[in-house]
């Protein structure tokens, strides 16, 4: 019979459709379903459900579907703190090695477009140095060499104008970087965002503190 009651306490239970019910209601439940007959046999009944893990207890709450809060409990639980064998630390460990192959290409690049611009600086030197001594004179390509300097300087004053930033040889390298690396994840279909999830996921409570 006790049996039987207990049965019709769990149908009871889930028939009003509620998450979570005090642990005062639960023992009330328990005395009028017949299933205990003192408060102390319901205190005991109540401690044998959340052992057995039909209910969960956890101060004056009761959860009346425990495998919700499990569930709940393993997402919330970083991603450091799973096993080692955990499928998802594989898919973050691919990530972070396709993601510094990018960056890796993406510096060559960058060091490429440098190497040219430096080789076009030194070009320009040449010419001008070739045209003022060797073709033309000094009073011929003054003019030149300081129309040649207004524009640089106007092209450094726009590029202030639309960054806001200052235009120097290290801001523009994290620029060029910024662009390449962009273009290099979107040719090979980086998801960046499953990435930030991950990581953000595998993060600590001490690694998380270690930011602030």
């Amino acid at each position: 019979m006790r049996l039987v009651n207990v049965e019709s306490l769990k149908t009871k239970l889930e028939m009003e459709g509620k998450e979570v019910i005090g642990y005062s209601e639960l023992l009330e439940a328990c005395k009028s379903m017949d299933v205990a007959r003192s408060l102390n046999e319901a205190i005991a009944f109540a401690r044998v459900l959340d052992e057995a893990g039909v209910v969960l207890v956890f101060r004056d709450k009761v959860y009346l579907h425990p495998e919700k809060v499990v569930d709940l409990v393993r997402k919330a639980v970083p991603l450091a703190l799973a096993p080692e064998d955990d499928p998802i630390k594989d898919e973050l460990k691919r990530l972070l090695e396709q993601k510094e192959e990018i960056d890796v290409q993406a510096h060559k690049e960058v060091r490429r477009i440098l190497w040219t611009g430096l080789g076009l600086a030194v070009g320009q030197v040449g010419l001008f140095f070739r045209l003022t001594f060797w073709e033309f004179s000094w009073d011929v390509m003054e003019p030149i060499t300081y129309f040649s300097t207004s524009i640089i300087i106007v092209i450094c004053y726009a590029y202030f104008l639309f960054t806001s930033r200052d235009p120097t040889y290290q801001d523009l390298m994290k620029r060029l970087f910024l662009s390449r690396q962009r273009k290099l994840l979107l040719n090979h279909n980086f998801d960046l965002g499953k990435l930030k999830a991950l990581q953000n996921k595998c993060k600590t409570p001490l690694d998380a503190s270690a930011f602030v």
